[in-house]
């Protein structure tokens, strides 16, 4: 993941709680541009900036470092359902997804 994406998906973070640029800036503590100039590549994004935007959108990050953002919810539920399973009918979905 470069740069870009990780300034696109703060986007996708935003839009996905219907928080404008100006808003999160604001409850982060900053000034209204702060945050759309951090999208658009103006200035640097830090660590702990991030965090704070992803802590204001309660989005958590492991879905934000996550290879499929949008599907995560989903990706997870999966996941975890196939981890549940016993071995052999793990062994039936892998031949089943072969074919």
């Amino acid at each position: 993941m470069d740069i870009k994406e990780i300034l696109n998906r703060i986007g996708f973070v935003r839009n996905t709680k219907n928080l404008s640029a100006r808003e999160v800036s604001l409850r982060i503590g900053m000034s209204p541009q702060y945050v759309a100039q951090i999208e658009s590549g103006r200035i640097v994004l830090t660590v702990e900036k991030l965090l704070q935007i992803l802590e204001v959108c309660d989005f958590p990050i492991e879905r934000f470092f996550s290879a499929n953002i949008v599907d995560y919810n989903v990706d997870k539920e999966l996941k975890g359902l196939i981890e549940s399973l016993p071995e052999n009918k793990k062994k039936n979905i892998i031949e089943f997804l072969k074919k």
